[in-house]
């Protein structure tokens, strides 16, 4: 059997990005552990529609998968492709995952939907299982694991091919555990609350590096996994896979600071694991807010902490705030942004109104943080639902208040905030700075239009990147064919 694999890992929030995608090098790894062919093509949304067809034509597939992270948003650059290969090639399945939503647009022409985290269910799919305790629809069939294993599922660590034609410019992932051990209150991450079984082989990581360096000359990496400290060994992992290699790879993860506070170990081993970016889920300094949200962090402890990681590391740190936390203040939150400019603590910061979304219609409740499934409980109210557009549909937008604000009031006071301190710090996220710093194209930029300016270029290189895989893949499947 054939599959094609149609990826993209570019758009949505950061199209002018470049990463390798890690669900679509697992997806052939386990097709081709089964006795399968399969092969990739990266940045789908990159492909005019005809040369797509070609490869079709070409390849022949029996089965067409795409992976697209959280949405589907970028399935609908497909839609009239799926619709020629359904007169053309009958017979072809097409399966989608890696979104946590499924698209009733595509009744007809997807065949099933693979939400979230799926390999154990797309095992069992390929090898003709039942699959009845994962329905969550018929039509399409949409299909979901609720009762996730940890202990069946591993951390992934792609394997690299010469026909993926990676380039030195590139931006690798790896996972170092599967799932996340906490349960912070706003989360929606479908594998909080885990059991961290699995862990990566550092050996095997190290190899991982090594092979990236040696055969393609890529220095950059991207950890996925929810929380890189949740757990000193993790840490631990990563810093025993690093020695010994003839260079240091640049690698981008989420962190938790509070962590860093808590376990002085942890200090050491960033120091010499040495991240090239790192976000902070800060969420707030207010001592207040962060306990009603399951973390333990006060101003204090983690301003000094602050102070240790830039004294000691080279690494470019993003702080994530949330703007109207129960518990929180305007005045708090004034207060702990002045002393982290005053004193550059931070490389870059933003913040983000709290998002509460119900779980109703195609919005599972697995994917619904413990706030979305019951605002009432955390003290909020829902009072009007709007609608927004995201990609080519309209989204609910839930606004909510409490006792002392609302969604409303935190959007402006978000805009304010970005206002009044982008000459003084900068807003990037980590992947938005590591895409540029992989492209050696990021340089400090204060305002709205230098950043504009600065993406406009990212966007520009990494097409040329792109464009450069697309001309070498479509010469080598013609060339295997013939």
């Amino acid at each position: 059997m054939k599959c094609l694999i149609l990826s993209e890992n570019s758009n949505g929030v950061w199209p002018h990005l470049h990463f390798r995608s890690m669900g679509s090098y697992e997806l052939r790894n386990r097709l081709e552990a089964k006795g399968h062919t399969a092969t990739i093509i990266e940045w789908f949304t990159k492909w005019n529609k005809e040369q797509l067809k070609s490869v079709i034509d070409e390849y022949q597939p029996d089965i067409i998968a795409t992976s697209t992270p959280f949405h589907t948003q970028d399935l609908y650059y497909l839609k009239d492709i799926l619709t020629w290969v359904r007169k053309t090639y009958p017979d072809t399945q097409f399966i989608h995952g890696g979104s946590r939503q499924y698209d009733d647009e595509f009744e007809g022409l997807v065949d099933v939907f693979f939400l979230g985290r799926s390999m154990e269910i797309f095992d069992a799919w390929l090898d003709n299982k039942d699959l009845t305790q994962y329905i969550l629809q018929e039509n399409p069939l949409v299909l979901v694991n609720h009762q996730f294993d940890e202990f069946v599922d591993n951390p992934v660590i792609p394997k690299l091919k010469d026909e993926d034609f990676i380039s030195s410019k590139d931006i690798l992932g790896f996972e170092l555990g599967v799932g996340c051990k906490f349960n912070c209150s706003f989360c929606n991450y479908e594998l909080r609350n885990a059991k961290i079984t699995n862990l990566a082989d550092p050996k095997e990581l190290h190899n991982y590096f090594l092979e990236a360096y040696e055969k393609y000359g890529v220095t950059n990496f991207f950890a996925s996994d929810d929380t890189i400290n949740e757990t000193d060994t993790k840490l631990e992992i990563l810093a025993e896979a690093i020695r010994g290699l003839p260079y240091h790879p640049q690698i981008t993860a989420y962190a938790r600071l509070d962590l860093v506070t808590s376990k002085p170990k942890q200090l050491k081993l960033l120091e010499e694991i040495n991240f090239r970016s790192l976000f902070f889920g800060i969420e707030s300094f207010n001592p207040e807010a962060s306990k009603l949200i399951r973390k333990k962090s006060g101003i204090g402890d983690n301003i000094e902490t602050l102070r240790k990681v830039k004294e000691n590391c080279d690494t470019y740190t993003v702080g994530g705030m949330i703007l109207g936390l129960n518990g929180d203040s305007e005045e708090s939150i004034r207060s702990s942004v002045n002393q982290i400019i005053e004193e550059k603590l931070l490389s870059s910061i933003q913040y983000y109104p709290l998002s509460i979304t119900i779980p109703e219609g195609h919005y599972d409740p697995y994917f619904a943080s413990d706030i979305d499934k019951d605002p009432e409980s955390f003290d909020y109210k829902i009072i009007e639902v709007s609608h927004v557009h995201h990609g080519n549909k309209k989204l609910p937008q839930y606004i909510w208040k409490s006792d002392w604000t609302n969604f409303r009031e935190m959007s402006e006071l978000q805009t304010s905030l970005h206002t009044e301190i982008q000459d003084k710090i900068e807003s990037l996220n980590h992947l938005e700075y590591a895409g540029m710093y992989a492209l050696n194209l990021h340089s400090p930029m204060y305002t709205e239009k230098a950043r504009l300016q600065l993406q406009s270029q990212c966007y520009s290189y990494a097409n040329a990147l792109k464009s450069v895989y697309i001309e070498k893949k479509i010469y080598d499947l013609s060339f295997t064919k013939s």
